[in-house]
């Protein structure tokens, strides 16, 4: 399952466009806004999210992320673009484990040959990513204020805007994560899918990246405005 960008997809990535809202188009623009209440103090919880979110082995349902090959495991920079990827092989395989799980180690071992890799990239690449730049990180917050982490898309996105962390304390050994999701949809096909099962999907991923964080500090996460339901998708 590869998570480096290939020369080709990195230029390409290099040359998209910022994709900021327009209040002027007939779509609108909408925020979408969830809270998380984490059991750790928010500078713990802040490293870790760092952590995982940066880790090359990392992935979020069926979504990796992907970076150029010495960014790989470092920490993400301002102007730094990156490509957020819907995975075939973990879509194919992970239907087929319950009920055919022989089936499905075949097929995971064809998708390794290099061919198959070759065109699940392609598709991958040209139909199911997201692409973004970050825009703005704060590690180091002055007293009061919180971490923040932001980042726009870019072309090629089935949306447009801006996705934004903070983590801040809220109360003793504890802290309040807030994930701001502003966006517009590029189109009349993006408003349609997006609305159908897209948001449910950006969902998840915030509440596995809130979820993998906390295991990585071994705590709970204490409360999550993200539907429940939504974790089983």
């Amino acid at each position: 399952m590869e998570r480096i960008l290939s020369t080709e997809s990195r230029q390409r990535l290099q040359a998209r466009a910022p994709l900021p809202v327009d209040a002027h188009k007939t779509i609108a623009v909408k925020r979408d806004v969830h809270e998380f209440v984490i059991a750790a103090p928010a500078a713990d919880f802040a490293r870790a999210f760092r952590a995982v979110v940066t880790s090359p082995t990392s992935t979020f349902g069926l979504i990796r992320v992907k970076r150029p090959s010495e960014r790989m495991g470092e920490d993400f920079h301002v102007g730094e673009r990156f490509q957020g990827c819907f995975s075939l092989e973990l879509a194919a395989t992970g239907a087929l484990e319950e009920r055919l799980p022989i089936a499905a180690r075949w097929l995971s071992a064809l998708l390794a040959l290099a061919p198959a890799r070759r065109l699940t990239g392609w598709l991958e690449d040209a139909l199911l990513s997201n692409y973004a730049e970050v825009r703005a990180i704060v590690t180091d917050p002055a007293p009061g204020q919180p971490y923040r982490l932001e980042y726009a898309y870019l072309e090629g996105t089935p949306i447009a805007g801006t996705s934004t962390f903070t983590i801040e304390a809220d109360g003793p050994g504890q802290c309040r994560v807030r994930q701001i999701f502003e966006y517009q949809e590029v189109g009349g096909v993006a408003l349609a899918s997006f609305q159908r099962f897209g948001l449910k999907f950006h969902d998840q991923v915030v509440q596995m990246e809130m979820e993998q964080a906390a295991a990585e500090l071994g705590v709970r996460v204490l409360s999550s405005t993200i539907p429940r339901a939504y974790g089983a998708l």
